[in-house]
């Protein structure tokens, strides 16, 4: 450049229309160059002129096939220097709409770089989220050359943190896949075939792919839904022709669901995205016969799964779930294989998962068919099944199949019983006459299976002809030999006979009876007769070994019979009695075939007319159980004996076979958990079905034998016969009563009480052996065990037989030593040592009430008081400590001492003594144990009821309770404590009282144990009743004080009026007036104090039980001023509230109906003079069933939910419960009842309601109800109404027609009159009118 430049010639130059500008001159870019490295060049804003430029020429010239200045090296090396110097935002970079296209150089992303960290901060937040999407799919175009380049790289990830960003920061808050599918996005390709072809591109990261396909169902079901949403302007139709449009829309998104397939080919996590993918056609319903090819093809891969016989548990699971996706869409796409799918289902490994997937394609199969009316249909396609699978080609022997098939979904109980309800609900005439045609079926099906058989005994004598070849066939190996396939064939056709049976028994004795005709009945007959003729040609025709397709095919045939009645018939069957000749003689028969055998031998021995009978059948199943009592055949006959046949066998069984029979079912161990079975079956459920069957113990024979088995007696206390004896005593913990004899009784106890003693002899040889020996083998601690719990099951029979009075307690000696033998029990078993405890308890209550009458007895109790305070072992948690503070308490609670002998109040005395040397405690820094302050209260308690003087200090319970207070999260048993303080107040005659009951009141407020809450309450609800008035009065005074200040949090407050409540009803006598001073406080307090109503929901709970339980367990307590302030605490509770607790309330609400409905029914004589504060309550009752109408704006909700308490959250209403509770409410408002008061009336009062007082009132409850349902903004649901019905009809009652037409012209609108109306319509429906 020779002539210099002026800045307007500059400017004129890089302006021009052309480039070159001049003929002849360089080009801009040259030209710019050269003035930007000219530094005696003085162009003002040199900088942005040159930045203007070059960002010009890159954005309006990018998509140029030659001279693009994007790839043009020179543009991006002039940019940088200007960007560098120019730190500031120029024209050019606010014109930017950074798409900045990727080249193949990487050595332009060298220059590139720079200029993009210079330019995107400044532009990034100027540009829209549409375009960030649109950089985003520029990134997603990255040529596989670049994937790893740094820089880009740096880049990317810059892009990407932008887009997301931009994205939360939205103001309209647009998602991702909004954005993605905006109506811009959806006009250039409705089908989004540039979002696949990112994708695809992709397909060489398998990482990034299989992180792209979960996203998979998420996006199709948002395209759907903005496809649904801009239908109109993405698809335009005339008003006659609106079907088009819909079937464009949908065929869009069959196209995205087919591009969604495509990328799912062969991919191994691609299952969960098909199952999304389909269920999204399923719910969205836009499954298209357009887009059948692409279903097609999902539904044969899921086939082609279930086919595979190495597929993978959960794949299968998914195809399954597939397939019941696409039957729910359009049940036509799945029933061109449902032939195919129903073999499969069979021969499907047994899985929960599986099971459950399975079950739910079964259901849609069978709701289906019932709808349409044709399940004739499925259960042929159930018998087509069944018959095809021996073309089915298995590596499975048919063993193994048919253990599948046995515990497959199909042949679950669960579809087995909705198949039997739909066939007995949903066949028609017709179709059940056609079911005399099954027959034909099996007939065919068994001469297929009888052909087999006979071509396999044939080529036993004589070789098989061969059969023909086809030419493409290989040759037969010579290592395989014919006669092991063919058997496999044989097997398999057994198999598939015996399901086919299973189901056409279960078919046909479904039938419904109302349809069944005489020719129908007939033919039953006929196939059952035939089936057993079939089981006997089978079996009792036989000259050799049966085989296993024989015997299974049998089994299935005698199951058939049974089922259809055979056994009824008076027709001849030939000799049954074969059969059991069969199941003695044939070895290693299948433990199935003698179960139905042994199954249609007593239905058959049951006739009065009958070749068989029950003893010798009854004689072959013992034995058959007791040679396989550890195998699981041998439990399947022993649970038919059991649950179907024990009337027979009581009634013709003998004597022995019954002892061996109850010898069989009592000898299963309770506890045992071993033998799992397939069905679920151990053996322990058959103990329990008999222990818990009533019938069982009716039976007069079998009680016979069930005491003698009970009272046998063994002959050592060792090995089995320990083994028996714990199962006796531990069987007798579920026998009844008072179905034992006296005898029994005697003899039980007596046997117990010699076991106890033998075991425990034993059970110190064993732990002083132990111990001797150091440690001791795993067997020998087993052993101890095992003697540890059958002397628990003795004593805790002994116990429960002692409270009863089946105890004999005559002999005072022997009484006496067994108590001692009691006592010297050393365990940690905790079940073993309460019966002990309370087994000692029984007998010296018995000895104490025989005292008066008897001196052997007074001498015994005597002994075992003196015993225990000599023997020096009443140490912590010792078995005679233990029984020493029970027996206290019991002492406290049911003698006297005046009814006592003096030699027993003596004895006692030394036990005083001797109990207080170890409970006297010391009043140290440290808290307590639990031990020490219940042996000092118990020691109090004992004392006072002696009436000896306590001379100790009474500080230890104000000691303990003040360290309880100072540390309250180290102590754990403030039950103890606060029980110590109120047996302090009842025994110590120098206590400070009011000191103590201050103290009370903080540990019953302080107790940070949540499960200690219960034991306080009991403590306190037995300690109160003890005081005095003042100390009543002063307990409750502090109780007022601490609620009135507000120092405590919520959680104590909450504490206070728990406390509070308990002490209310468990009040003094002669508090009467205290207790109705404090509530009347309570309720001035819980109103005039906002904390107590309106912000924590626990301590609104607290309050209103405080309040209900006072109305509804001391209504009598009740004054005229009460129920004004309870109806206005309701009414602060009820009210609406601007905000609203996360999550629902309802007890709140039933807390409210319940004291409501305590005073409407119990102080009628109260709420009648406040009748319109309870018509106001009321209604806020029934505003608050109104919940939100869906899909409503923000202000709209607001509106709403400003009219709604704050412990209701809008996303959970009330429901139906509530509404049960708010109609028995208004119900009970004309329930006839009399008012409990103390004042004695003058004359006898009726039984009245208030449904004459209330009935003026009765019109504005009834409004409040169809103001709600007339809401345009709210919703009562259909069952919320439904249950709300009979309270209403109530209301109606007490309105009558004259009030109702009053608020017809009066209070009701259009709307709201036709609800009116339509509700008195079903109220005059219901209506008696005394017609009959």
């Amino acid at each position: 450049m020779t002539t210099p430049l002026s800045a307007q010639s500059f400017v004129r130059l890089l302006k021009a229309p052309t480039d070159p500008p001049n003929p002849g001159s360089p080009p801009k870019i040259q030209i710019a160059c050269a003035a930007w490295d000219d530094a005696t060049l003085h162009i003002p804003n040199k900088h942005e002129l040159i930045a203007e430029f070059i960002l010009t020429r890159l954005l309006k010239d990018k998509s140029k096939t030659s001279d693009n200045p994007v790839i043009d090296a020179r543009y991006w090396s002039l940019l940088r220097k200007v960007l560098v110097l120019d730190g500031s935002e120029g024209a050019g970079a606010r014109g930017l709409k950074a798409k900045l296209p990727v080249t193949k150089a990487k050595e332009l992303l060298v220059l590139v770089c720079p200029c993009f960290s210079v330019l995107w901060p400044l532009s990034v937040h100027k540009i829209g989220v549409e375009t960030l999407l649109e950089c985003l799919g520029a990134i997603l175009n990255v040529p596989a050359e670049l994937v790893n380049d740094e820089i880009l790289g740096d880049m990317c990830d810059t892009v990407v943190f932008s887009y997301r960003e931009a994205l939360g920061n939205a103001g309209n808050k647009k998602k991702g896949t909004e954005t993605l599918f905006s109506l811009d996005a959806l006009r250039a390709s409705s089908s989004s075939e540039s979002l696949f072809t990112a994708l695809t591109s992709l397909s060489n990261s398998s990482s990034t792919i299989n992180a792209a396909i979960p996203l998979l169902p998420r996006l199709f079901s948002t395209h759907t839904h903005f496809l649904r949403r801009y239908r109109t302007s993405l698809f335009p139709a005339s008003q006659n022709n609106i079907q088009s449009r819909e079937n464009d829309m949908r065929m869009s998104s069959m196209a995205f669901f087919a591009s969604c397939l495509k990328l799912l080919a062969e991919n191994e996590l691609s299952w969960d995205a098909r199952v999304g993918l389909v269920s999204v056609i399923e719910s969205e319903r836009i499954y298209a016969s357009q887009g059948a090819g692409e279903v097609e093809a999902v539904r044969e891969d899921a086939v082609r799964i279930l086919e595979e016989e190495e597929a993978e548990e959960e794949v299968v699971r998914l195809a399954l779930d597939v397939l019941a996706a696409l039957a729910r869409m359009d049940y036509d796409v799945i029933e061109p294989v449902a032939g195919r799918v129903l073999p499969r289902l069979i021969l499907t490994r047994p899985s929960s998962s599986i099971h459950k997937s399975a079950n739910v394609l079964l259901d849609i199969f069978l709701d289906f068919h019932s709808k349409t009316r044709t399940l004739h249909a499925y259960i042929h396609a159930l018998f087509d099944a069944c018959t095809s699978l021996p073309s089915i080609r298995s590596l499975a022997s048919p063993q193994e199949l048919y253990s599948c098939g046995r515990t497959s979904a199909i042949l679950s109980p669960t579809h087995l019983c909705s198949l039997a309800q739909a066939f007995r609900t949903f066949l028609t005439p017709t179709q059940v006459k056609e079911a005399a045609q099954i027959t034909l079926t099996l007939k065919n099906t068994f001469n297929t299976y009888q052909h087999l058989s006979s071509l396999i005994k044939t080529s036993e004598i004589q070789d098989r002809p061969r059969k023909k070849q086809r030419k493409n066939d290989p040759a037969p190996s010579s290592a395989s030999p014919a006669p092991s396939q063919a058997m496999w064939e044989v097997d398999v056709h057994a198999l598939s006979l015996s399901l086919t049976l299973k189901f056409a028994a279960l078919f046909l004795l479904n039938l419904p009876s109302s349809f069944v005709t005489a020719e129908v009945r007939e033919a039953l007959l006929e196939a059952s007769v035939w089936a057993m003729e079939a089981a006997r040609s089978l079996l009792c025709n036989k000259t050799s070994k049966i085989s296993w397709g024989d015997q299974v095919t049998s089994a299935a045939f005698l199951r058939f019979a049974y089922h259809l009645l055979a056994w009824k018939c008076d027709r001849q069957l030939g000799d049954i009695r074969g059969l059991l000749g069969v199941a003695k003689m044939e070895e290693g028969a299948e433990g199935e075939l003698v179960l139905e055998i042994l199954r249609f031998l007593f239905a058959w021995s049951s006739r009065s007319d009958t070749d068989v009978e029950v003893e010798t059948v009854l004689d072959f199943a013992l034995a058959y159980i007791e040679a396989r009592v550890e195998n699981m055949d041998g439990l399947m006959v022993l649970y038919l004996i059991v649950e179907r046949w024990l009337d027979l066998v009581d009634a013709r069984g003998s004597k022995s076979s019954l002892d061996r029979l109850i010898g069989l079912i009592f000898s299963i161990s309770p506890m045992s958990t071993c033998h799992p079975d397939v069905r679920g079956l151990q053996p322990k459920d058959v103990l329990w079905g008999v222990l818990h069957n009533a019938q069982f113990w009716e039976m007069g024979n079998i009680r016979v034998s069930v005491l003698a088995y009970l009272t046998s007696s063994p002959n050592s206390m060792t090995g089995s016969a320990l083994n028996q004896l714990s199962n006796t005593y531990c069987i007798l913990l579920y026998v009844p009563p008072e179905y034992l004899t006296k005898q029994a009784r005697v003899e039980l106890v007596h046997r117990a009480m010699e076991g106890d003693v033998t075991i425990s002899s034993l059970l110190y040889a064993i732990t002083a052996e132990n111990t001797t020996k150091g440690k001791r083998k795993r067997d020998e601690g087993r052993d101890l065990e095992d003697v540890r719990q059958t002397l628990m099951h003795i004593r805790v029979f002994l116990q429960r037989m002692g409270k009863l009075g089946y105890l004999n307690m005559s002999d005072h000696g022997s009484a006496r030593d067994y108590v001692q033998h009691l006592m010297s029990m050393v365990s940690d078993n905790a079940v073993l040592k309460e019966a002990t405890i309370n087994l000692v308890e029984l007998y010296i209550a018995a000895l104490l009430r025989a005292s008066d009458k008897d001196p052997s007895a007074s001498a015994a109790c005597a002994s075992i008081f003196c015993s225990l305070a000599q023997s020096g072992s009443l140490s912590e948690e010792s078995v005679p400590r233990l029984c020493v503070l029970q027996l206290v308490e019991r002492l406290r609670q049911n003698f006297s001492v005046s009814s006592l002998p003096d030699l027993i109040i003596a004895s006692m005395k030394e036990l005083h003594v001797a109990l207080s040397r170890v409970s006297h405690p010391n009043v140290i820094d440290a808290l307590p144990t639990s031990g020490t302050i219940k042996v000092w209260a118990s020691h109090l308690s004992f004392g006072h009821w002696l009436g000896v003087a306590t001379t100790s200090s009474s500080g230890y319970g104000q000691h303990a309770a003040a360290n309880l207070l100072r540390n309250r999260e180290k102590c754990k048993f403030s039950a103890e404590i606060l029980g110590l303080l109120f047996e302090e107040l009842r025994c110590l005659p120098n206590v400070d009282r009011r000191m103590h009951l201050d103290l009370a009141v903080g540990v019953s407020i302080f107790s940070t144990e949540a499960g200690d809450i219960k034991s306080l309450d009991e403590v306190v609800s037995s300690g109160c009743k003890h005081l005095s008035v003042d100390d009543f009065s002063h307990l409750l005074d502090t109780i007022y004080e601490a609620l009135e200040s507000t120092r405590f949090p919520p959680t104590q407050c909450v504490r206070l009026v728990h406390v509070a409540t308990v002490f209310l009803h468990d009040a003094p006598q002669g508090t009467l007036k205290v207790v109705q001073g404090f509530f009347s406080q309570c309720l001035n307090l819980f109103i005039g104090h906002t904390h107590f109503f309106a912000d924590h929901v626990v301590l609104k709970l607290a309050c209103l039980e405080f309040v209900a339980r006072q109305c509804s367990d001391r209504p009598a307590a009740l004054r005229p001023v009460d129920p004004g302030p309870i109806h206005v605490l309701l009414s602060k509770i009820l009210r609406g509230s601007p905000t609203h607790d996360s999550t629902t309330t309802p007890a709140v609400f039933h807390a409210s109906t319940a004291i409501l409905n305590a005073l409407v029914r119990l102080r009628r004589d109260l709420v009648i003079h406040i009748l319109p504060h309870l018509g106001m309550v009321l209604r806020q009752l029934v505003s608050c069933t109104r919940s939100l109408r869906p899909q409503l704006a923000a202000k709209q909700s607001r509106i709403v939910t400003d009219t709604l308490p704050s412990w209701i959250a809008p996303s959970e209403p009330m429901g139906v419960p509530e509404a049960r509770a708010l109609a028995r409410l208004f119900t009970s408002l004309t329930t006839k009842s009399v008012p409990r008061v103390h004042v004695q009336p003058n004359a006898e009062q009726k039984a009245e309601s208030l449904s004459k007082s209330f009935a003026k009132h009765a019109a504005y409850v009834l409004t409040a109800h169809i103001d709600a349902v007339n809401d345009p903004l709210c919703v009562i649901r259909a069952d919320v109404r439904r249950e709300l019905e009979p309270g209403l009809f109530s209301l109606c009652e007490m309105m009558g027609t004259h009030s109702r037409d009053a608020v017809m012209v009066s209070a009701l609108d259009a709307s709201g009159k036709s609800v009116l109306k339509a509700l008195w319509k079903q109220y005059e429906k219901q209506r008696y009118i005394g017609k009959g």
